[in-house]
């Protein structure tokens, strides 16, 4: 009777499991790969003109390194705006239409390479209408077949189970926006700005920008910065609890940030200006570099130089701010290896010798 019991039980669960594996509908997204010059073009190389790599369409979310962008109703750009190879991703798709509730998961991509770009046909307007949205439910498409769809009416996003991918969709946290800005236009060599910012320049900040977005997004970082001693403007009354977890999503939501290049001067930083020099540039790959780049982020969110959210304070014998609380972490990142962007798949050696 026993064995029976057990028997029956082993058999209803098979059932059920395979059950749940037939509910799925068979449904085999197009996969595309952007990883060579017969399949892609390359931002951000040397040559490429000024006015292209710091224009309004070369913005792109932090959260979203991989930008998918409508071209037209029938056209989608895909952008990589990481200094990385990266692979097996899955572009999903919110469209604002009448019964599509759920994110659409629309193509894989095998691989794009590291600032790799392509203008594709969405896959239903060539290929199969029959889709899959984030619950593994069918969804048909052939409504947009013809018509495209308004780019005004579509969201895109990026998914996968690397540790890459992983690694950037902690980035999920942040809503900064970037763009590449040429802030000395006239060529001025009395100011602080160098004359151009090169593609060099903006392969490395892309990088950069990454791993201090991560250092920033990460549970570390908050729950340090939030036990740390924190000075306000007047240079003297330490920020409550709630003020610094204020300060903290301040940071995590500021909306823009124009990187630029210095000279003379290790960084520069207000609004959205994120100004550092090239020895920054150059380092953040190999060691940190917090001291100067939260200095500068600290600007850029109200704080004066009276505040140990730029310069460092001591007290009672200790170097306090944000500062030394991103130098703790970036350090931690190094020893566990756990920065997105490294010296060992960053894909131009040469930027940093």
């Amino acid at each position: 009777m026993k064995l029976l019991f057990k028997t029956l039980v082993c058999s209803i669960f098979l059932f059920l499991s395979c059950s749940d594996k037939e509910s799925i509908p068979n449904v085999e997204l197009k996969t595309y790969s952007f990883d060579s010059e017969i399949n892609s073009s390359l931002m951000f190389q040397d040559g490429e003109p000024q006015e292209v790599m710091t224009s309004e369409s070369r913005v792109y979310e932090i959260s979203k390194v991989i930008r998918v962008k409508p071209i037209d109703n029938k056209t989608i750009e895909v952008a990589n705006f990481a200094p990385i190879d990266i692979e097996d991703i899955t572009i999903t798709a919110t469209i604002e239409a009448e019964g599509f509730h759920k994110p659409i998961k629309l193509f894989k991509i095998d691989k794009i390479r590291a600032h790799g770009k392509q203008e594709i046909n969405y896959p239903f307007i060539n290929n199969s209408s029959l889709f899959l949205n984030t619950s593994n439910q069918e969804v048909d498409l052939s409504i947009f077949k013809d018509t495209g769809i308004d780019p005004s009416n579509i969201v895109f996003d990026f998914t996968g189970d690397n540790e890459i991918i992983q690694r950037l969709k902690g980035l999920n946290k942040l809503k900064w926006t970037i763009k590449y800005h040429d802030f000395d236009t006239d060529n001025n060599p009395d100011n602080n700005w160098a004359e151009d910012i090169t593609a060099k320049d903006i392969r490395r900040f892309t990088g950069l920008m990454i791993n201090l977005g991560v250092v920033f997004a990460s549970d570390n970082f908050k729950n340090e910065f939030i036990s740390e001693n924190i000075i306000g403007n007047d240079g003297t009354t330490a920020l409550t609890e709630n003020e610094k977890k204020g300060a903290y999503n301040i940071i995590l939501n500021k909306t823009r940030y124009n990187c630029g290049k210095v000279v003379n001067v290790s960084g520069l930083g207000g609004g959205a200006t994120f100004g550092l020099a090239e020895h920054v540039l150059r380092d953040y790959i190999r060691k940190e570099t917090g001291f100067i780049t939260a200095h500068e982020i600290g600007h850029t969110i109200g704080y004066n130089h009276s505040s140990n959210m730029t310069y460092p304070h001591e007290v009672n014998g200790v170097s306090t701010g944000i500062s030394p609380v991103t130098t703790r972490i970036m350090n931690q990142f190094f020893e566990n290896d756990l920065y997105p962007v490294t010296i060992e798949n960053y894909y131009l050696s040469s930027d940093f010798e």
